[in-house]
């Protein structure tokens, strides 16, 4: 009897790699599944021997050199537009840290500003209740 492997997981399971390492084998590979309804994202199944015999024919080096794109396939308009979204989220961390240290700088004179009122009023009804005792 025929074994079926019925999901990602399971031909991931049975190749001894992750699901994402399967797809990009079956996408750039020609990794031996079957999608019953012949949509690209639909369910998909494989049989063992097919897969074993794939295995065999494929060279060892492809499957090597397809374990991990390399910086250099990403598309170089992909690749600007990461490195200027890392330097908009550069920039914004600095403005937010000098944001945060004026805060802090506010709220610590406005503490020292109440201290100072607090203590002026006090000396000063102080004051106010000696020269209304004599």
């Amino acid at each position: 009897m025929v074994s079926i492997l019925n999901s990602w997981k399971e031909i991931a399971a049975y190749l001894g790699r992750g699901v994402r390492t399967a797809q990009r084998w079956e996408r750039d590979l020609a990794l031996p599944v079957r999608r019953p309804r012949g949509k690209d994202r639909s369910a998909v199944f494989a049989v063992p021997t097919e897969i074993d015999a794939w295995l065999r024919r494929c060279p060892a080096r492809a499957l090597a050199e397809v374990k991990a794109p390399a910086l250099d396939s990403i598309a170089p308009r992909r690749w600007q537009i990461m490195h200027q979204n890392a330097e908009k989220l550069s920039r914004g961390t600095e403005i937010l840290q000098i944001r945060t240290l004026r805060l802090q700088e506010q709220v610590e004179r406005a503490v020292l500003l109440g201290k100072r009122l607090t203590n002026t009023q006090a000396s000063g009804k102080s004051a106010y209740r000696m020269s209304s005792a004599s």
